[in-house]
């Protein structure tokens, strides 16, 4: 292995994002059902995501023009938002990067008029291994540690390799791996302290959990469904490659622009009512609809606040249950304003990598013409109680950036934050599955519940967890909907 195979290769670490931005205005989707007790329409979309989004799409350019998407928030968007920081600009408090690879949500955006620029990644990264801080392109390591951490990446990149794509149930040891928990996996491959401490930094940001509790089998068919490991933690060149021109909640926006006032907002969904007997009927807070298709476009675990009047099969409700029920790490995206990105005239690139820090990950999230200075940070309210407190929370997180990032860090213009574990609709934004879940109940993901059909990013084959994956899930929901009803 060559020293700039290594130095490129080895540690590019990226947070895997979080999941996208602003609204139609509010009013745009209510005056047509204005007094409306109960609608019909062919299909009826739960979700105004992006994954509900391309749904609804697909079906209208498929030919079929009779649905509804039904949106709990006053907004579009889902795991994805935008918040304004001043003269014009706006920063993404979920999920914002796309990479190389990503094919569905690049030709959508391209179908949308919505441009992409590189993230800024000149200079040294800041990073924080074990108690060690260090900058450069990768951390402070010694020889043996280099040579552990890329035999483990090689070992589980080879595991991943061998996963059916997007079915790793079927997998002949399935049941093997989703019982081992990828903390175990690396206790018994690492040589080094070094191997594991990276691991959980990238299971932190990428899982929003640590290693000893998620499934090594979720990990796999995580890697495997965006092509390797690399493509995962590297960010120039990786999954965090790219950030969308306005933000990227502009992507669900302007989907939600075309299908005009088909969205409507406001609408948490209470009830469905997949009898057999009679057609199907979808309860909001407002209104009935009776539907002959149910599109679900949502994660598992936010399903669980529907009631299903005729049932799920076992293994969907087991499996929506058990993610509900999962032990993940309630994530805050924060961003502190400056007047300027003061960090890149010090030759660092703004971004910082933790493995135990109260700040998991930072970005230099600054407007592409840096006309003001933002640093977005990844952190978890539990591993850091004292930053509990909004107030606290500010406060602290200026005295943690100038650790990294010298004192001028501590003369933030402003604030903003995204506190996911508060969100009313979202059950957090990024999900570590734990052992045996996979395997339990996994092809429930896509397959239909009767005429009850799942989209949502944590369905998708390619690009799970990624925008990109919400987009394909929600064609591929659109297309199977289009197909039953013919």
């Amino acid at each position: 292995m060559s020293a700039s195979w290594n130095r490129r290769r080895f540690l590019r670490v990226g947070g895997a994002a979080a999941v996208a931005t602003s609204l139609p205005g509010p009013g745009f989707a209510r005056a047509a059902v204005s007094g409306r007790s109960e609608g019909a329409v062919r299909v009826a979309i739960v979700g105004a995501g992006l994954s509900g989004l391309t749904a609804a799409r697909e079906l209208r350019r498929g030919g079929e023009d009779s649905f509804v998407v039904l949106e709990a928030r006053e907004r579009v968007g889902g795991r994805t938002l935008n918040m304004p920081i001043g003269n014009g600009h706006v920063v993404e408090v979920g999920g914002e990067w796309i990479g190389p690879g990503q094919d569905a949500i690049a030709a959508l955006i391209r179908e949308l008029g919505i441009a992409s620029y590189d993230h800024y990644y000149e200079g040294d990264t800041t990073y924080d291994i074990e108690g060690t801080v260090s900058r450069g392109l990768l951390p402070d390591v010694t020889f043996a540690e280099a040579v552990d951490f890329a035999k483990v990446a090689w070992q589980l990149d080879r595991l991943s390799a061998k996963l059916p794509l997007g079915e790793p149930w079927l997998a002949e040891n399935a049941s093997a791996l989703d019982q081992q928990t990828f903390g175990a996996w690396l206790t018994e491959h690492a040589a080094t302290s070094f191997t594991p401490a990276v691991f959980r930094l990238i299971n932190r940001a990428v899982w929003s959990g640590y290693p000893e509790r998620t499934s090594l089998l979720w990990i796999l068919h995580y890697l495997r469904s965006a092509g390797g490991l690399l493509p995962v933690i590297l960010n120039d060149g990786g999954a965090q490659d790219q950030r969308i021109e306005g933000g990227s909640q502009v992507i669900s926006e302007r989907m939600a622009a075309e299908l005009g006032d088909r969205v409507l907002l406001g609408r948490p969904v209470l009830r469905i009512d997949d009898s057999p007997s009679g057609p199907m009927r979808v309860v909001t807070s407002r209104e009935t609809f009776v539907a002959e298709r149910v599109i679900v476009a949502m994660a598992p675990a936010d399903t669980m606040r529907i009631e299903f009047t005729s049932g799920l099969p076992k293994p969907r409700l087991d499996l929506a249950s058990g993610w509900a029920r999962l032990p993940r790490l309630p994530l805050v995206k924060a961003a502190m304003l400056y007047d300027k990105p003061f960090w890149r005239a010090d030759g660092l690139n703004g971004a910082m990598q933790s493995d135990r820090s109260p700040i998991q990950l930072v970005f230099d999230n600054s407007p592409d013409d840096a006309s003001m200075g933002v640093l977005s940070c990844f952190l978890s309210v539990v591993e850091c109680p004292h930053l509990a407190d909004r107030a606290a929370r500010e406060a602290g997180l200026k005295q943690e950036l100038a650790r990294y990032f010298g004192p001028k860090a501590l003369d933030a213009k402003g604030y903003v934050e995204k506190d996911w574990s508060t969100d009313p609709w979202s059950t957090g934004c990024i999900t570590p599955l734990t052992p045996g879940l996979l395997t339990a109940g996994g092809e429930h993901l896509r397959k239909p519940s009767g005429r009850i059909h799942w989209a949502g990013t944590e369905s998708a084959k390619v690009w799970c967890g990624y925008m990109d994956g919400a987009i394909s899930a929600g064609a591929r929901a659109a297309t199977e909907v289009m197909a039953s009803l013919r």
